[in-house]
């Protein structure tokens, strides 16, 4: 019989360990990693917005105020009355927006409209679900789209919660073609002079770390168009990428000069 190494049965099983545990410690450091790297991500696009937020403060505009539109392609098909109030209704509540009357209901042919509107002492709210028949790979498909406005009276801070509130809600349905558009507004009391106005728009497209592409002065009008790599949405215009656009124009019959800050762009249904 033969008789056991004992010394390579403790060499043996030590190799086993070490291979164990070479193993476990990759598999931690991988589950670490894959940690840190999300939180990164969800830290920069907390940042960003936060970035926006403190850009337009150093305006030292008065009366501020803040907006969100979020519109996307919902759904193709059938979907019932009672489908879209629901869908109003689930919005609403994620806002923390409680349904106190009737959802409005618009119907023209093949376009309807679905919608709530709540005005209260510092915010007005707008949630709507609109229907449209069209015509696609010769077939006539109704199509569905959702559009969510929110505007803040007083203060511009709180956007940026409900910012990351109406996105994650958006993704939860499966949208297409989401487009998110924040609006910051101020004002100045007095008309600014042109080179006032390029001051700051100047401040603002540099904190937020970005290069102007377009401008346009027309007197009552300052307009300026830039781009950021600091946001991921953006829009292309005679072949420059644009994601933040600026506006400044004077009230003669307040004395106030209104500052207005887009991103990527001013909707055209504001």
């Amino acid at each position: 019989m033969k008789s056991i190494d004992w010394n390579e049965v403790a060499r043996s099983f030590k190799n086993t360990l070490s291979l164990r545990r070479t193993k476990i410690t990759l598999y931690m450091a991988m589950v670490l990693w894959v940690a840190v790297a999300t939180q990164m991500i969800v830290n920069r696009v907390f940042q960003e917005d936060i970035k926006i937020t403190e850009a337009f403060v150093k305006t030292n505009t008065e009366e501020m105020q803040s907006s969100i539109e979020i519109a996307a392609e919902y759904s193709s098909g059938d979907l019932s009355a009672g489908d879209k109030k629901t869908l109003i209704c689930d919005l609403a509540a994620k806002m923390g927006l409680t349904i106190d009357k009737d959802i409005s209901v618009w119907e023209e042919g093949d376009r309807s409209e679905f919608y709530y509107y709540k005005r209260a002492k510092k915010a007005t709210t707008e949630i709507k679900v609109i229907s449209v028949g069209q015509e696609e790979d010769d077939l006539w498909v109704m199509k569905h789209y959702i559009i969510v406005r929110l505007s803040i009276q007083e203060g511009i801070a709180g956007i940026d919660k409900y910012k990351s509130v109406l996105e994650k809600a958006f993704d939860k349905l499966k949208v297409k073609d989401m487009q998110v558009t924040l609006k910051y507004e101020g004002n100045q009391e007095g008309d600014l002079t042109s080179e006032q106005k390029h001051e700051v728009a100047q401040l603002l497209v540099d904190e937020l770390q970005g290069e102007i592409a377009l401008e346009y002065d027309e007197g009552d009008m300052y307009t300026v168009y830039a781009y950021t790599g600091m946001l991921k949405e953006y829009v292309t215009s005679m072949d420059n990428k644009i994601n933040i656009q600026i506006a400044i124009s004077y009230n003669e019959i307040t004395n106030k000069t209104r500052i207005t800050l887009a991103t990527p762009i001013l909707s055209d249904n504001w």
